[in-house]
């Protein structure tokens, strides 16, 4: 009785992590409501990338060949300096999005959303000074305007962890501290950008969808704070394990959502296996009620 009361207790905060059971798509709603693609794409860093069975998988072909309506992506770039990633080679990957919206921090990464339909209005709601930064473009889909936030959280900061765990001269004490300080200034900065975004989604005159890196868990005060009463397309319409970071062997938690208004429901949720990024996509259909 014990263990069956833990597992009934536990089962609703594993939903939010597993989803055990395959949910149907009718055939009838493939072709209808709106494609969604959530994709932290690293800078690019990985345009060819040689996956798991040896075949080399180009970011920008894969994008394309996912044919989104909407694509939200975080860690976008502009490279002036490589042919290949400058803002005319990236803007010629997505010709058949026409329009788009893209805030950088003076000039290194940012946050890109890019639309087959048109857009009516772009505001930031909040960037810090790394590229961290939320966005939302307000869009014309069909006869209704439906407000996309692209979001992308204050990270943990640990790329320099790597660099001290990998120097032969380090010691626990110095990484226990070096984390605890990453956590503790990440998670205050977050919790700051959260009431930033909930308190602007909360006016919004349109109904929202949220796409983006959050960069925390499922059982967060931001995942919590800025779902609200709206759905979660990965709990409505996903199956497995939802991890989104890869980090090697062991999979976090998932740290990138779409988040959206009980106006839409969702089908077809995915978050493909390709190592094109540290993040792997996510995307899903939503269906107008």
């Amino acid at each position: 009785m014990i263990n069956l009361v833990t597992i009934l207790f536990g089962y609703f905060f594993m939903g939010r992590n597993v989803q055990l059971f395959e949910k149907e798509t009718p055939e009838e709603v493939l072709d209808k409501g709106y494609k969604i693609l959530s994709f932290n794409v690293e800078g690019f860093n990985r345009i060819n990338s040689v996956q798991p069975g040896g075949d080399i998988l180009n970011i920008f072909g894969f994008i394309r060949d996912e044919d989104a309506d909407v694509i939200c992506m975080q860690e976008y770039v502009i490279r002036s300096w490589d042919r290949n990633l400058d803002e005319n080679a990236i803007l010629r990957q997505f010709e058949k999005m026409p329009f788009f919206y893209t805030e950088l921090q003076e000039g290194r990464a940012g946050v890109g959303t890019f639309s087959k339909y048109p857009i009516l209005r772009n505001e930031v709601i909040y960037k810090d000074n790394s590229n961290h930064i939320c966005i939302f473009s307000d869009i014309l889909m069909g006869t209704d305007t439906v407000r996309v936030y692209n979001v992308h959280m204050k990270a943990l900061g640990f790329s320099r962890l790597r660099n001290i765990v990998t120097d032969e001269a380090y010691n626990l004490p110095d990484v226990f501290r070096f984390s605890i300080r990453k956590i503790n200034t990440s998670t205050y900065d977050r919790a700051l950008q959260v009431e930033i975004l909930s308190a602007h989604i909360a006016q919004s005159p349109y109904p929202v969808i949220v796409c983006g890196d959050f960069n925390d868990h499922p059982m967060s005060f931001a995942y919590q704070k800025v779902r609200g009463n709206r759905k979660d397309a990965f709990i409505e319409a996903g199956r497995g394990r939802g991890a989104t970071y890869d980090i090697g062997r062991f999979k976090s938690p998932r740290i990138d959502y779409i988040l959206y208004a009980d106006v839409f429901k969702a089908y077809d949720y995915e978050s493909p296996r390709v190592y094109l990024s540290d993040h792997f996509p996510v995307t899903c259909r939503l269906v107008k009620k």
